[in-house]
């Protein structure tokens, strides 16, 4: 596996700190390769092994791990004979019920550094939060970029890089969920339809006991099947009822929450631009990646929606605070903001004549403020007027900068 210099990078200046670090991603994202490769700096800054712990939930040597005591109790027989500082790198640690005691009490006892991934991001919830407020780093973890795809190919595959176009045409298709850069191209949709319903099982309806799991089903199927477009809960309901099914809009709304819990979707709520206040309907969803789209519908026609949902993730990778934008009826696909920097984005396939130009180019232009603005599509030539920018959407992927 690659290592994963974006995270990696963030993480490598916190070793030895006080802050827990927290790892949260959807399953399969590569949460266990990365702690592997936290695991392998240590040794390299020359940190005996028997001090470090890297214990998975899901593996047979401590999946009977229920709870904390249980627990506290391994990590008591693991250390008894350890000298030093000790590394523990806890690997799906939402499976033991309370742990947060657990983690909040080797933090207060023990000279340690922890380290913790999780598949869901309700890890800072509730008592977690209290405990250890002030004191934990959170990283969100993300499928491959298109960068680190790029990378995987070099690196592992031994591939040289000829065609950007190509390659970038494989990751609209298959997308950039790690375990299955190994798989051959015949096999992936099935083996994305193998991650999901493991998700599906796993992470959301074993942990929120949904018994009405066909139901569920559905509901998410009309997530995907609507990625970047504004919908709510009240459109999936008539949705249903047409199909001739009932369901309330709190069911609804709890079914959709547990999903943005379990990392699988992403919800980007729609802001005023002129009034500066976020707008409380009408949201978009994305997937963390846009292969479960792909791999169930498979619609070539629906590639300006990819590509929407391919540049919102990179953006939220990015550490971007992501909305929805809106101005005089006009829609701006992405207005992000990090510390006191700002910037909008529009999202098209192709600026393939004057109306689709000026469509995209005309909502930014109403934006009277002095932050950057940006067309993003596939477009070689530059279509840049009037301090309205443009770029090609693989440029933008490819480098470290909007």
């Amino acid at each position: 596996m690659i290592k994963r210099k974006l995270y990696l990078n963030q993480i490598e200046g916190l070793i030895d700190k006080e802050p827990i670090k927290i790892i949260t991603g959807v399953r399969r994202s590569g949460k266990t390769y990365l702690l592997k490769s936290i695991s392998d700096e240590l040794k390299n800054r020359g940190i005996s092994e028997e001090n470090i712990f890297l214990i998975s939930f899901e593996s047979m040597k401590y999946n009977k791990i229920e709870d904390f005591q249980q627990l506290d109790d391994c990590i008591k027989q693991l250390i008894k004979n350890v000298k030093g500082k000790i590394y523990f790198l806890f690997d799906e640690i939402q499976n033991v019920k309370n742990w947060e005691k657990s983690i909040n009490a080797y933090r207060v006892d023990l000279d340690c550094d922890i380290y913790i991934t999780g598949s869901n991001s309700e890890l800072l919830s509730s008592e977690m939060a209290t405990l250890i407020a002030g004191r934990y780093y959170q990283i969100n973890l993300y499928p491959f970029s298109f960068a680190e795809f790029i990378q995987y190919k070099k690196e592992i595959k031994n591939m040289e890089i000829d065609n950007l176009d190509e390659l970038f045409g494989e990751y609209i298709e298959f997308g950039g969920m790690p375990p299955l850069q190994q798989i051959n191209n015949d096999d992936k949709y099935t083996y994305l339809e193998d991650i999901y319903d493991t998700i599906l099982l796993k992470d959301i309806v074993a942990r929120h006991n949904i018994r009405n799991t066909d139901m569920f089903n559905r509901i998410l199927n009309y997530v995907i099947m609507n990625i970047g477009k504004n919908f709510s809960a009240n459109n999936i309901s008539k949705y249903m009822k047409h199909e001739g099914r009932k369901i309330s809009k709190d069911t609804i709304l709890d079914y959709l929450l547990y999903s943005k819990n379990a990392c699988f979707i992403h919800q980007a709520q729609r802001e005023d631009i002129k009034g500066k206040k976020v707008l409380l309907h009408n949201e978009k969803y994305f997937l963390v990646d846009h292969s479960f789209y792909q791999s169930k519908y498979g619609d070539i026609e629906n590639i300006g929606s990819i590509l929407e949902n391919i540049v919102y993730i990179e953006l939220l990778r990015r550490g971007y605070d992501v909305k929805i934008g809106f101005i005089n009826e006009n829609e701006i696909d992405f207005v992000c903001t990090k510390n006191k920097e700002k910037i909008y984005i529009q999202v098209a396939y192709l600026l393939a004549n004057d109306k689709i130009i000026d469509r995209e180019f005309s909502a930014l232009a109403k934006i009277d403020d002095n932050f950057d603005k940006y067309v993003l599509s596939m477009d070689k030539i530059d279509f840049s007027t009037n301090g309205l920018k443009h770029r090609n959407i693989i440029d933008f992927l490819t480098s470290d900068y909007i």
